[in-house]
């Protein structure tokens, strides 16, 4: 299939808003030619649509749309993905152009370039002038000399970074692996003219097939599954490694960095992952490679479980996640008390604040839909955020995951529920959690609504949901499923209701108001009271031996003292290596908590032999970098130490202490300015509240 760039425009115009028409007027502006002009393309369009089975709806008055088989419609997309063109849009020409420069060691004519793209000297010259801000992005500039050519400069990391990032913003994952797995079995040996083929061109894709296979088995042994996203950039940082290691490019790593990196259990799993890979490719791969891999290990991870434990390595996210949802409710003034909200940003801002930190990117392919169905909380979750990480840039893609957080926690009602769904989807957590928002809101008949990626699907017995729906159509699957649109409109839904009800047997209630059933004493079963009896006594021995110190001249004598008296009591073995390891923790993030004179400085490290929670009052307020990036004026440590591997009993109560600090006001008050007595008071009572929430 060929067809002009215009043609392609206007067929992406009309895919992107498939649900409703779209007006001749409308199109034209996008495309910036006359009306006529268009009325004259759509007649070729038809045509195109044709050969999918799919028509062109035309509305007098009204506008045009494309309508047709969900499946269709999907091979129409994948097709335009991959169809050689006959001209380059400006946009599609300053990315070929950035293919080729970063596929090229040497620099390049530019007289070649312009005939490579069809186009003047003049033009790419041109070209290239929108390029650079762009490449600024990925820390890389562009040479330009007379006589010399175009050469892009930069580190070979920042290099991986932008190939990686240009094909994780192109391709979701079905699209990615059926391409490269369609393009090796044509072994077609034509020159790569598609937008799609120049970028897959960038890596070797014999060596991808390959590659996703060892990451698929080591996927299956991680704790947690790999974000769809997440699977092809990490993917695609291999290929470019194993590539680029046999040419000679290797990457720099900082050692403090790598080592702090090795403690960590993700260090393992890439330490799997390239043994697979030496043996693979017969090749000898750099402990710097390994650091890379396990940055995108722990950048990329997403918690399905919705108990995440506030441990060492996430304190300080539950206490930016406290902030953020405050920030929330003061901006909407309302109170968002939902437990499962809290959970959901834990496990979601974890790996979100580390690929901020890595200057990892994201996509984020429904935005614009998130944007236009959430405009009000866009706006208020970008505003919270903005107060919450004073100073980090966060950039709208990731707003707009945090906005179906709370989108999802606004819409949940109680309700009578007695359907199992599963929602399979291919764009990550994000996508589907949009849609099971909107279902759960919209339809009350819903006992559990699981979400899972294409790639989590065979691993689920799907015998135990009395329906599915997914945003893509799904190969080898022996159930009958919907496809449907994450953005539901009122046709959707209605369709969505009518394949439950033949499905599931139920009737499809609709959506009304469900007054809060009545207080009822809790029924504790009998495990639930031995958990809490032994979380109970353990809290009771941390508070028992509670300390606040008052000795030093400053911060640093201040925390060593303190655990000069914890070695004594037999609390830890070696306080140089505990102190060491908290001054590590300091180094990797700010420790002082926003808005407060207080730090939280912890750590879990093998010389801690019983957990214990602790406060220093320093002898005069120093500054301190905060959890949000900012500095803040501390004048009062809270000093919380765990054993390396200490149980979940242990990470339990230590992740109440932590989370109840920020909890309200008055906790902030009672922790920043209180005696002994007031604290065991009030630590007490929140401890019982928070286990007759539960």
């Amino acid at each position: 299939m060929i067809i002009s760039a215009r043609e392609r425009i206007i067929l992406q115009i009309l895919l992107e808003n498939i649900e409703e028409e779209m007006t001749i007027k409308g199109i034209a502006e996008h495309v910036n030619v006359s009306e006529r002009t268009i009325h004259r393309d759509l007649k070729n369009v038809e045509d195109i649509l044709e050969g999918f089975h799919l028509k062109l709806n035309k509305k007098a008055g009204v506008g045009v749309n494309i309508i047709g088989n969900p499946n269709d419609i999907y091979q129409l997309r994948v097709s335009i993905l991959k169809q050689d063109y006959i001209e380059y849009t400006p946009d599609e020409r300053i990315l070929v152009a950035l293919c080729t420069l970063l596929d090229h060691q040497e620099p390049i004519k530019l007289f070649s370039l312009a005939k490579e793209l069809g186009v003047t000297t003049a033009t790419v010259s041109h070209d290239l002038d929108k390029l650079e801000p762009t490449i600024e992005k990925y820390n890389l500039r562009l040479m330009r000399k007379r006589g010399y050519g175009i050469e892009l400069v930069g580190t070979e990391e920042d290099k991986r970074k932008a190939i990686r990032s240009l094909i994780s913003d192109r391709f979701d994952v079905p699209e990615f692996l059926k391409m490269v797995k369609e393009n090796i079995q044509k072994k077609s040996s034509n020159k790569i003219d598609s937008i799609s083929e120049r970028l897959l061109g960038l890596v070797q894709k014999e060596k991808l097939l390959r590659i996703e296979n060892i990451i698929e088995d080591i996927n299956e042994q991680l704790p947690y599954p790999l974000a769809d996203s997440s699977y092809v950039g990490l993917v695609v940082h291999i290929a470019l490694a194993m590539e680029r290691i046999q040419r000679g490019e290797n990457i720099s790593f900082k050692e403090d960095y790598l080592s702090e990196l090795s403690q960590t259990k993700e260090f393992d799993f890439a330490k799997q992952i390239v043994e697979r890979l030496e043996r693979t490719f017969d090749i000898l791969i750099p402990e710097e490679e390994v650091g890379y891999i396990t940055m995108h290990l722990r950048g990329a991870k997403i918690r399905y479980d919705n108990k995440v434990g506030i441990k060492d390595e996430n304190v300080e996210v539950a206490m930016v996640v406290r902030t953020l949802i405050a920030n929330v409710e003061k901006l909407l003034h309302t109170t968002l008390a939902d437990d499962s909200l809290f959970q959901g940003l834990l496990a979601h801002l974890q790996p979100t604040l580390y690929r901020l930190d890595q200057k990892m990117r994201i996509s984020n392919p429904l935005l614009e839909n998130i944007k236009e169905d959430y405009a009000e909380l866009f706006e208020v979750v970008q505003q919270a955020v903005k107060q919450t990480l004073v100073n980090r840039d966060v950039p709208e893609e990731e707003i707009g995951y945090l906005v179906l957080h709370f989108g999802s926690a606004l819409n949940d009602k109680k309700i009578t529920k007695n359907i199992r769904l599963l929602i399979i989807c291919s764009s990550g957590i994000g996508t589907s959690k949009m849609l099971a928002a909107k279902i759960i809101n919209q339809i009350p008949s819903l006992s559990e609504v699981k979400t899972a990626s294409v790639f989590e699907l065979k691993n689920i017995s799907i015998d135990d949901y009395d329906a599915i729906l997914s945003t893509i159509p799904l190969e080898d699957i022996s159930r009958d499923y919907l496809v449907v649109n994450p953005i539901l409109n009122d046709k959707d839904l209605e369709e969505v209701k009518n394949y439950l009800k033949k499905n599931s047997g139920h009737v499809i209630e609709e959506q009304k108001y469900v007054e809060s059933p009545k207080y009822k004493q809790p029924c504790i079963d009998f495990q639930s009271f031995l958990v809490f009896t032994e979380q109970s006594q353990l809290l009771s021995s941390i508070l028992k031996e509670l300390h606040i110190w008052n000795k030093g001249t400053c911060l640093s004598e201040s925390l060593k003292n303190g655990l000069k008296v914890l070695k004594q009591q037999g609390s830890i073995l070696k306080e140089k290596e505990v102190f060491a390891a908290l001054e590590a923790r300091a180094e990797i993030g700010g420790l002082a908590i926003p808005e407060t004179t207080l730090a939280l400085y912890h750590t879990s490290n093998n010389q801690i032999e019983k957990p214990s929670f602790n406060i220093i009052d320093l002898p005069e307020m120093v500054s301190l970098r905060a959890m949000n990036g900012a500095n803040e004026m501390v004048k009062r440590v809270l000093l919380l130490l765990a054993p390396l591997n200490a149980n979940s009993n242990v990470m339990e109560v230590l992740s109440f202490l932590s989370a109840s600090i920020i909890e309200s006001e008055k906790s902030i008050d009672i922790f920043n300015n209180g005696n002994k007595e007031e604290l065991l008071d009030f630590i007490s009572s929140q401890f019982l509240r928070h286990h007759m929430r539960k």
